[in-house]
């Protein structure tokens, strides 16, 4: 699934703003993409390839690392912003997406964020959630904000289906709530062995569920 336009637009105001006023033709963002991937790290940490919810594999015509890219040989989940060739992605930009992997926690924090979007992966292997979570400048270095997905339980509905339900953990932490600063985050569901998911989030306007088909 390409990333919401309101992420690209972001992007390219930003870069319109540094252009010069007479410059024609097309520019390097001209045919910009976003998509959520998986990114294959080579033996030095680099990312050779990635494979987009789709299933497309894209070689990267460049190479890239990050600070966070601490495994070699591994695979990472992130937004890359590229410019797509034939089965060749040039890349402009790669945004860590943090995976959320289900479990019983035993305090359940449901401090609230605001849910801007949610879906299944065309693949059906992750769940993705777009929030925005509040954030502020503060001095303590403890103060930042912990996520996760709680797994409330499993249940067989009538026609034999079986359905997770979860509940997406936040704890605000300390972090002072002045500003919001868009996220995002991936739940596998091929390791949940269900036909649906059903996520509960806490919001400023109240408890939102939504239900998903993982299948």
């Amino acid at each position: 699934m390409k990333m919401p336009l309101s992420i690209l637009a972001t992007i390219l105001f930003l870069t319109s703003c540094m252009q010069d006023a007479y410059e024609k033709g097309e520019g390097q963002y001209s045919h910009m993409q976003a998509e959520m991937v998986m990114a294959h790290a080579d033996n030095d940490k680099y990312v050779d390839y990635v494979i987009t919810d789709e299933g497309e594999r894209l070689v990267v015509s460049t190479p890239f690392t990050s600070s966070w890219m601490t495994t070699a040989d591994s695979t990472y989940r992130g937004i890359l912003y590229f410019n797509k060739g034939d089965k060749v992605a040039e890349p402009i930009g790669f945004n860590k997406v943090t995976v959320l992997r289900p479990k019983q926690w035993k305090d359940v924090k449901t401090d609230p964020t605001k849910l801007e979007t949610c879906w299944v992966s065309t693949n059906k292997e992750f769940l993705n959630l777009g929030v925005r979570l509040m954030v502020g400048s503060t001095t303590d270095t403890e103060a930042k904000h912990l996520v996760g997905a709680h797994m409330i339980d499993k249940k067989t509905n009538i026609d034999g289906t079986k359905t997770m339900r979860l509940q997406f953990y936040h704890d605000q932490n300390g972090v002072p709530e002045y500003y919001s600063l868009r996220t995002y985050f991936s739940i596998p569901l091929t390791e949940l062995a269900v036909d649906s998911v059903r996520i509960y989030i806490n919001t400023y306007d109240g408890i939102t569920d939504k239900v998903f088909c993982c299948k």
